[in-house]
């Protein structure tokens, strides 16, 4: 079916939908929603009418309206995140506009805020359709997490790993899938490119970041078609008030190599807040660290910058318009002889990297803010000038530079009444252009990638107390897949009793053929660059992933508590496996991608927050899961080397566990750690005789950290923090020594035992 087609019958849908939005009736209800406390605002609260169908959201200056309703006694039902919900009676006059002004008390429990945004609206988890787990700048303080790659262990089924010793390359997994199936979002656009993506978990500074919304699984049918182990949609600082933060942190990498970072925010907005902006920028320092003394680095030196901005304009109360810049700056290396350019070294992985990013966002509301227009553009601009070689080679310098465009057009209505409840419906329509451009000449080795992709997207989702509904589907045309790709995605909520929630999701997926985050590294193994290349018949995957659970929660004045339970089932159809196939007329190792036949991974996901009083919160998280292909396949050109099922580097069971206690009000001491079980890791020859898998041991990284903080004077605080990670030095002991080592032999906790001291200037 043509997209021209499909796009007509969306808008007559539109267009019937919004007949049955509008009976008319003779009251109205005009107000504010304000915290109890400070008197500012509340954004984005849920305002609705017990026994009806009217609902509606607050706007940026915490107003709201519902129109046209019956006269009578009413009980109003508002909640927020961060607010215990309030309930209000109101007696409606005939023919009368009703104002009120309704105070939110601070909710202590933090528990169930996580804001959900798989229906790209901000709802408590209690009530949504899709489990969204959230990070925040609190979680990274908490867990002494300084780049985006040591947070993210910290939210339930997912876990990153190093993969490379010499650049020290990064990938997040999701639900057990490789980072090739986990999209990066920044304020859920897609502009996160390939070349991004290779070292981007570092390279994203965190003193951006607002939160991290994490979907396992691609159950929303907003983003992520090709994202089959699940989305982290990274939402940047927006201005709210004039502050401004300092930090600085030295930290001892094995209590010998230095790694400095300083970072800074602030932001000003007038006293009308109808326009603000916000500033950031963070400077890194890393010396290299050897962990066997062989004059080889596991830990590369890295020298990175950053500076950004993001500013927004109110044109007037129904209008929003918001504007982004980010510039990063980063060189890293990996290897020996880091005084000596990269060709004199006997191996070095170099990079030196400028990316600018920016984007501009338009919002407007209609009709009581019952219906929104969103528009939005991005652009990302990345170079990197590059060197992967060993034993002083000289050809091994090369270039890469991609340019990533996105524009994206999303129409959302909200509906009192849609065939049996009230209802929030989306659509819309995304293209995006990638042009990846990798040469390293001395090598004959060229990579060349022009991608256009068309979607077209909706969702319905009806959403009460007792049950939640959200049904859409993405139709996606990629040039690299030759037909039109179909993917419905169903999810469900129902509350069977009490605080017990059901819930259940199906989606149908696909990935492309293409070249993504860990394809430019170019690792060197015995000695050798390894280059890529796909096999010429390639197909695409095709995946189709089934989750289902249950969450439950507790709580009274003292005591709060949360508990979530949630299976997986993937399966991947023509699942992409790489393959060595032989050497280069210039000697390097040749691998191809190719498909397999089917992979399936399942597994169960286990979640629980407690906060036993108002100055301690434990979280943690567990998965246990079994990634496996239908029959052995080969990973290694050694035809004497076993084939294996299992999927690789995908430990059975990992998991976290993090607490932060405030017992006296200047003071707080936080412990985290995460658990890594075994799994089976290739080990390629060069530095052994022979290629081989290993099963490596499991680890237990434990964090711990104290924090103090005292008033500087009337305007400014202090604190001074001081901890180490990775208490019990739990890392790999076996690395590979010398040129011939293989890079990719790499696993267990990034960091050995490393101590760290912080400071922090703010205003209050």
């Amino acid at each position: 079916m043509k997209l021209q087609y499909i796009l007509t019958i969306l808008l007559l849908t539109i267009s019937l939908l919004h007949l049955q939005a509008g009976p008319d009736h003779i009251a109205h209800i005009s107000g504010q929603v304000i915290d109890s406390e400070t008197k500012e605002p509340i954004i984005d609260a849920i305002i609705s009418l017990e026994g009806t169908r009217s609902q509606t959201l607050s706007d940026d200056n915490g107003n709201f309206q519902i129109k046209n309703i019956h006269s009578g006694k009413y009980i109003m039902h508002i909640q927020a995140l961060g607010y215990s919900i309030e309930r209000e009676e109101i007696n409606l006059a005939p023919y009368t506009t009703k104002k009120i002004v309704i105070e939110l008390n601070s909710e202590n429990h933090e528990l169930a805020e996580v804001s959900v945004t798989a229906s790209l609206s901000r709802l408590k988890r209690d009530v949504s359709p899709i489990v969204v787990s959230q990070l925040t700048p609190k979680t990274f303080e908490a867990t002494q997490s300084l780049t985006l790659s040591q947070g993210l262990n910290f939210s339930p089924g997912v876990r990153v790993e190093t993969t490379c010793q010499n650049c020290g390359s990064q990938e997040v997994r999701i639900n057990g899938l490789e980072g090739h199936y986990s999209e990066i979002l920044i304020n859920s656009q897609p502009v996160v490119g390939a070349l991004t993506k290779t070292y981007g978990l570092d390279q994203i500074p965190l003193n951006m970041v607002d939160e991290i919304n994490i979907i396992r699984g691609g159950n929303s049918a907003l983003y992520g078609s090709h994202a089959i182990g699940g989305v982290i949609d990274i939402i940047t600082k927006e201005p709210e008030n004039n502050y401004y933060e300092i930090k600085y942190n030295l930290s001892l990498i094995d209590g010998k190599s230095a790694d400095n970072m300083l970072l800074f925010n602030t932001s000003l907005v007038d006293k009308n807040k109808t326009s603000g902006i916000s500033v950031f920028g963070n400077m890194r320092s890393r010396n290299p660290w050897d962990a066997n003394g062989d004059g080889f680095s596991e830990i590369g030196k890295n020298r990175a910058s950053s500076l950004g901005f993001s500013s927004f304009l109110k044109p007037n109360k129904d209008s929003k318009v918001i504007a982004e810049y980010r510039y990063t700056s980063e060189e890293r290396r990996g290897g020996d002889s880091f005084d000596k350019p990269p060709h004199e070294a006997n191996i070095a992985e170099y990079s030196d990297f400028k990316i600018h990013s920016g984007s501009a966002d338009y919002s407007q509301y209609f009709n009581d803010n019952k219906h929104r227009l969103n528009i939005h553009v991005s652009i990302q601009d990345a170079y990197r000038d590059s060197y992967f070689g060993a034993e002083q080679e000289p050809n091994g310098y090369g270039k890469t530079t991609e340019l990533t465009l996105i524009g994206n057009a999303k129409y959302e209505m909200n509906i009192d009444n849609l065939l049996f409840m009230p209802a929030k419906f989306i659509s819309g329509y995304t293209q995006s252009h990638d042009m990846l451009r990798n040469e390293i000449p001395g090598y004959n080795y060229k990579q060349n990638q022009n991608i256009n992709i068309g979607t077209l997207y909706f969702q319905n989702e009806w959403q009460n107390e007792k049950l939640s509904i959200a049904i859409g589907a993405r139709l996606e045309k990629h040039s690299l897949v030759e037909n039109v790709n179909i993917m419905p995605r169903v999810n469900a909520r129902y509350k069977i009793v009490g605080n017990v929630n059901l819930r259940g999701g199906y989606t149908v997926g696909y990935r492309a053929p293409e070249i993504t985050g860990g394809d430019l590294d170019i690792p060197i193994q015995g000695g050798k660059a390894t280059l890529l290349s796909f096999a010429d018949d390639i197909k695409p995957e095709r995946s189709r992933s089934f989750s289902g659970g249950f969450d439950t929660k507790f709580y009274n004045e003292n005591f709060y508590s949360y508990f979530l339970v949630e299976g997986f089932f993937t399966r991947i159809n023509n699942a992409f496996i790489d393959r060595v196939i032989g050497e280069n007329e210039t000697g390097n190792t040749l691998v191809q991608r190719e498909n397999a036949n089917r992979a399936t991974i399942s597994g169960i996901n286990f979640e629980t927050s407690i906060q036993p009083s108002e100055w301690l919160q434990i979280d943690g998280g567990y998965t246990i899961q079994r990634g496996r292909y239908k029959s052995p396949e080969r990973w290694s050109d050694d035809e004497t080397v076993e084939p294996t099922k299992d999927m690789l580097r995908s430990p059975e069971q990992y998991g976290f566990i993090s607490a932060m206690a405030t017992p006296q009000s200047p003071f707080s001491i936080a412990v985290s750690g995460t658990y890594t079980g075994s799994m089976y890791v290739p080990h390629l020859a060069g530095y052994i005789e022979n290629d081989e898998l290993k099963k490596t041991p499991q680890f237990f990284d434990m964090t711990t950290k104290i924090a103090y903080s005292f008033k500087l004077n009337a305007y400014n605080k202090v604190e001074i923090s001081c901890g180490v990670q990775n208490i019990f030095n739990s890392r790999q002991r076996d690395f590979d020594k010398g040129v011939n080592r293989d890079a990719d032999y790499i696993y267990g906790p990034s960091l050995p035992r490393t101590y760290f001291i912080g400071l922090k200037l703010s205003s209050f």
